[in-house]
């Protein structure tokens, strides 16, 4: 256990006896700050604002929100530290980054190519296998699941040239998140991994700080990072399971029925972007080319080869891990 992950898990024993002690099991209103390190025309944020609007409404007002995008109130690790001390903060993540919350199998569900589409992801992210490890990231480390269904579509290469072959991608200065799924996924293909803050990828873009960076293509229009790299892989590598994350302690401050609630309507808000968001793929394609940016279709097959060792990279899994999430992907 590293030091990082210690300090969480007495943080989160703080605030459980808190919770315990002030007995903060009758429901209060609750004000829940919302922050995410994305854009506020990003779609994630447009959803994550309609959804908080519904709960607000259908709760008669007991849980309000306030809003905090582009970072202002930190890095997603910042804002995570802040609700497993109790504080009443949501943000934005991945299944990637809470996997260092006490939950290292949380990591496998981002591995390249580890499901063939959305409905897939839906499935496993509901699953009795996923909540298990939701109700054990909350015990551990004091962080709630609310919905992590949230699928911006897949990602894609983007950068000062096209990589159809991973060998393309040998040398190349690549904008890694310092994330060990990813770490695990890139490293293989012989990118130089560069740590920056999604923030500042744009300057980093155009002044060739990177020359390269992945996100889906709602990602790339609300960051702009277009207007400054013109070459675009249809490489579909990562389905990320991103969505929205709460202190433990805040939701249970909450009644069982606006609980319900919260996450019903998170659920739906996830629904709702995966759905957006498939539906402006071909828009935004054409906007991009209109705009002097260049398509470039990948070989899935080479880049799946080519980024296998990811899925034996990982020694604290246990036995049959992949094998129980295609079956929990797959599940009627």
């Amino acid at each position: 256990m590293n030091r990082f992950t210690s300090s969480i898990r007495l943080l989160a024993a703080a605030a459980t006896m808190t919770t315990m002690l002030t007995g903060i099991a009758l429901a209060q209103d609750l004000t829940i700050r919302i922050a995410s390190v994305n854009a506020p025309t990003s779609e994630s944020w447009k959803g994550v604002m309609a959804t908080a609007g519904r709960v607000t409404e259908r709760t008669e007002g007991r849980v309000k929100f306030e809003g905090f995008p582009s970072g202002q109130l930190g890095t997603t690790t910042d804002s995570i530290e802040q609700a497993s001390q109790g504080l009443p903060v949501m943000t934005f993540t991945s299944a990637s980054f809470l996997s260092r919350f006490g939950v290292p199998e949380l990591s496998i569900v981002e591995g390249p190519f580890i499901v063939s589409g959305t409905a897939e992801a839906e499935t496993l992210a509901f699953s009795d296998l996923m909540k298990g490890y939701y109700d054990r990231l909350a015990e551990t480390a004091g962080i709630r699941v609310v919905a992590i269904n949230w699928f911006d579509g897949p990602r894609h290469m983007i950068g000062s040239a096209g990589y159809p072959s991973p060998e393309d991608l040998k040398g190349v200065r690549m904008r890694v998140p310092p994330v060990e799924t990813w770490l695990k996924t890139f490293q293989p293909l012989g990118v130089v991994a560069t740590t920056v803050e999604a923030a500042e990828v744009y300057s980093a873009l155009s002044q060739g700080v990177v020359t390269a960076a992945e996100s889906p293509l709602t990602g790339l229009r609300a960051s702009k990072w277009p207007e400054v790299a013109k070459e675009i892989t249809l490489t579909g590598h990562f389905n990320l399971f991103t969505g929205w994350v709460m202190s433990e302690a805040a939701f249970q401050q909450m009644s069982e029925a606006d609980r319900g609630i919260l996450l019903e309507e998170f659920r739906k808000g996830g629904q709702a972007l995966t759905e957006v968001s498939a539906n402006l793929e071909a828009e935004i394609r054409a906007e991009f080319e209109a705009s002097g940016v260049t398509f470039h279709e990948a070989d899935i097959d080479a880049y799946r080869k080519a980024t296998a060792s990811f899925y034996t990279s990982f020694p604290n899994w246990p036995a049959g891990l992949y094998d129980q999430v295609r079956a929990a992907a797959t599940a009627n």
